[in-house]
């Protein structure tokens, strides 16, 4: 500090000195700031002691986690219960301490300590058993009583689960909300890999609903761009999954001109952006990422006179239905002449679904298609077994993506049974892509299929290349959310008439008035478009135009 005091002294004594001293002395406050808490934490780690761990010392703590199978256990045990007399620090540096011991283990290790977390500090059964009947007994012969409300009260203390004092404890930590969202992450990867395990996903939904609470009602709308902070524009970088950066020219023309890159930020987290969208600013349409990514000078002198398009061409689910609605509002402050709102997403789980199908032995060819499929086995090569044999065949064949002529016969073929996945195939009543569904729920349209409109190796590989157009219309976001959560249906726009031909071969019939407006008792409003029932589902057929 005495770096900081003599700029002071200085500033006494010479005017022209006291400018440099003084950014001198606040540059040493900003770096000084950064480990002071780190350092405080380190200091009462140092001289702490709980019965039963030796130190927290990071390597102690692990050494003694190698040598005590149930350590992992006690010091769990530690962070959720409360003893008397323990003060305030105590808890919160052996939370701390979970904390640091949970960010060194390897992947096994995180899983095996999300387990005992999600199962052994659940809901106790037993407590609300009992608290549920007291309750019972005193809502019977004490309806207006005092005990009855401190019976309530009790049954509330029950079926919280013990694990959210863990996450209560850690989220008031230095970091600590940085930490949460990031085992959360590891605990949706665990989930991936156990997907039958109840005690998981219900330890994800705690979690969940905790971060919502703490986040969602603080959290601020900002724009990204080349002047923001480095660390801001570091963590896009690392965090981009869908498209990856290339260098930092590729960094300088996402966030250039004719780009937008909107972040939702917390105050409590000031160098973490939670969720972002990247945005292009076009004249029309996109049906390629590539055509987006590849702008070598994206945007124009004067973007206002010529964008009529907004392209959400990557975006982080995860609170991404708080982003899009936001940013959407913004560019339409910015942009007002903006009328087309549309996504350029990937379709992830088209060619896992199309593989399943085919180890199940499910027939995937029209009758009309076999007779393709069958000139191209004998073309490539993989004429061996039936017909769905030899499709399957094809679609691993190293050579049939990069051959134009088979790609244009396969074309009809896979258009179709994308068009299917997307509409007609289903986890109970809602869309099974999740990049469908989660933009579906948010009141967007399924609007077109794109052909090759993401060429990447990791495009081909989860969809044949194949990419689609969620549309945001303005005028249809309200009720397409409403009737997709309430019963399934889905809004289609007219314009694709791949989707359209899917449904009208599969349709068991029509509708003409569009819906359920009446039927519901809305004042006899009319939804616009044509309903078709599908297999049991509701689909909307919308004419919006784009640009």
């Amino acid at each position: 500090m005495a770096s900081i005091s003599n700029g002071g002294n200085n500033n006494n004594n010479n005017n022209n000195s006291s400018s440099s001293n003084n950014a001198a002395g606040s540059g040493t406050l900003q770096a000084l700031r950064a480990n002071v808490v780190d350092r405080y934490w380190n200091d009462i780690a140092a001289h702490f002691r709980e019965p039963g761990f030796s130190t927290f010392d990071k390597e102690r703590t692990r050494r003694a986690a190698d040598r005590d199978p149930e350590f992992m256990r006690k010091l769990l045990l530690a962070v959720i219960t409360d003893r008397p007399g323990q003060g305030d620090i105590l808890p919160s540096v052996i939370a701390k301490s979970s904390c640091d011991f949970f960010s060194s283990l390897d992947r096994n290790g995180k899983t095996e300590f999300l387990r005992l977390l999600a199962r052994d500090f659940g809901v106790l059964q037993e407590d609300v058993v009992k608290a549920a009947e007291q309750y019972q007994d005193y809502a019977h012969k004490e309806p207006e009583s005092k005990a009855l409300l401190r019976a309530e009260q009790l049954l509330r203390h029950a079926i919280v689960p013990g694990h959210n004092k863990f996450f209560d404890r850690v989220s008031r930590l230095p970091g600590g909300l940085k930490f949460l969202i990031d085992m959360r992450q590891d605990l949706l990867s665990v989930i991936q890999a156990n997907r039958g395990d109840a005690y998981l996903s219900s330890l994800n939904e705690s979690l969940k609903e905790k971060l919502q609470a703490w986040l969602v009602g603080f959290l601020d709308l900002e724009r990204l761009t080349w002047q923001s902070p480095a660390v801001l524009l570091e963590k896009i970088t690392q965090y981009e999954a869908v498209h990856k950066f290339n260098d930092v020219q590729d960094l300088k023309r996402r966030v250039g001109p004719g780009r937008r890159v909107f972040a939702l930020m917390n105050k409590s987290l000031p160098d973490e952006p939670l969720v972002f969208v990247q945005v292009a600013l076009v004249e029309r349409l996109s049906d390629n990422v590539q055509d987006i990514l590849s702008d070598p000078s994206p945007g124009h002198a004067n973007p206002a006179e010529t964008v009529k398009c907004a392209i959400f061409y990557s975006i982080t689910t995860q609170l991404g239905n708080f982003l899009i609605k936001r940013v959407v509002r913004s560019l339409k402050v910015e942009f007002p002449q903006i009328e087309t709102f549309s996504t350029l997403s990937p379709i992830p789980g088209f060619r896992t679904w199309i593989v399943q199908c085919q180890n199940l032995g499910q027939k995937l060819l029209l009758p009309q298609e076999e007779s393709v499929v069958s000139q191209l086995g004998q073309e490539t090569g993989a004429a061996s077994g039936d017909v769905e044999d030899q499709f399957s065949a094809i679609l691993k064949h190293p050579s049939t993506f990069s051959d134009s002529e088979i790609m244009g016969k396969l074309r009809p073929i896979l258009g179709r049974l994308c068009a299917r996945y997307i509409l007609l195939e289903k986890r109970r009543h809602l869309a099974l892509d999740p990049v469908a569904n989660f933009h579906l729920r948010n009141g967007a349209c399924a609007h077109r299929l794109n052909w090759l409109g993401d060429t990447s190796t990791k495009g081909m590989e989860e969809s044949f290349g194949m990419m689609i157009n969620y549309l945001y219309s303005l005028d249809h976001i309200e009720m397409n959310n409403q009737q997709y959560l309430r019963d399934g249906t889905i809004s289609v726009s007219s314009k694709d008439t791949g989707f359209q031909k899917v449904l009208m071969d599969s349709a068991a019939g029509y509708r003409q008035d569009g819906g359920h407006g009446e039927e519901e008792g809305q004042g006899g409003e009319e939804e616009e478009g044509q309903v078709v029932q599908v297999n049991g589902s509701n689909f909307r057929l919308l004419e919006i135009v784009t640009a």
